[in-house]
């Protein structure tokens, strides 16, 4: 059992093998479109709809049964990281709302919103907010990256007044994996950059053309214990779905295998084509 927070918890249950969750559905009447009636056969704390893959035979028994796109995952990691530690627009994670949930969860006072005299809210630093100086080292890092021609196009062309934007997929790849440890180095609090560089090797050696098993149960330990360190530093507002879905990707690498045989890349390339 551990404590964070004001919050008790305790071991992951296994996950739920097709049958389990077979078994939970097996009764649910669902009815499609707008109607008045209630959803019947729902189990307490459980599904509220039948997937209808499973009239299929073998798909309670698939392993993998619903493919989690490494691409996509990366890419909204990355948006998520870089738009909050340069505290970017509306796209960043840490903003008045995010200050105001902590409030309402009665957690780190000292990151509560204050106001000044003339009623204005600000918000107070954090471990990861960068100071003008630390953002314009980080900047100079990804603006004179230097690749062999044909592994990417400039990334200084979306760099525009000191803004990122238009960030694509494989933008968000290369700075993930090739950039961000690096720009990251005396760009954030040590603890931040130490952290935030164990989730960048995650996804490097997650998106290797050869995974070995015991480096994959490894991969499983380890991100656990990444993510867990980041709700310390983080605001609870950062951790979106599609944070807590990289819990899985070492798993799906296990059944799936690398996942450059799985992920979208050569699809979205194939319909540029």
């Amino acid at each position: 059992m551990m404590v964070h927070e004001g919050r008790t918890g305790g071991m992951t249950h296994c996950p739920a093998s097709g049958s389990v969750v077979l078994n939970q559905v097996k009764d649910i009447k669902f009815t499609l479109g707008q109607s008045s009636e209630g959803v019947s056969g729902v189990m307490k704390n459980t599904w509220k709809k039948r997937s209808i893959f499973f009239d299929h035979p073998y798909w309670k028994f698939n392993l993998v049964r619903h493919n989690l796109d490494v691409m996509h995952i990366e890419k909204n990691v990355c948006d998520n990281l870089i738009y909050t530690l340069l505290n970017l627009g509306k796209k960043s994670k840490d903003n008045l709302e995010a200050r105001l949930d902590l409030k309402d969860m009665k957690i780190r006072p000292r990151l509560w919103p204050q106001y000044r005299a003339s009623g204005r809210a600000y918000t107070p630093a954090t471990f990861f907010t960068m100071s003008q100086h630390e953002k314009e080292l980080f900047y100079e890092v990804l603006h004179n990256a230097k690749f062999p021609d044909g592994y990417r196009y400039n990334i200084s062309c979306c760099i525009r007044k000191r803004k990122l934007s238009g960030l694509k997929t494989y933008d968000c790849h290369v700075i993930m994996q090739e950039l961000l440890p690096l720009a990251l180095r005396k760009s954030v609090d040590k603890r931040v950059s130490s952290i935030l560089i164990e989730l960048c090797t995650f996804f490097r050696v997650l998106c290797s053309k050869e995974l070995k098993l015991e480096e994959l149960n490894l991969l499983e330990e380890k991100i656990l214990e990444t993510l867990s360190t980041m709700e310390k530093l983080f605001l609870p507002g950062f951790f979106t779905v599609m944070i807590h879905l990289v819990i899985h990707l070492a798993t799906e690498a296990k059944h799936a295998g690398p996942v450059h045989y799985h992920w979208l890349y050569p699809i979205e390339r194939y319909w540029v084509l």
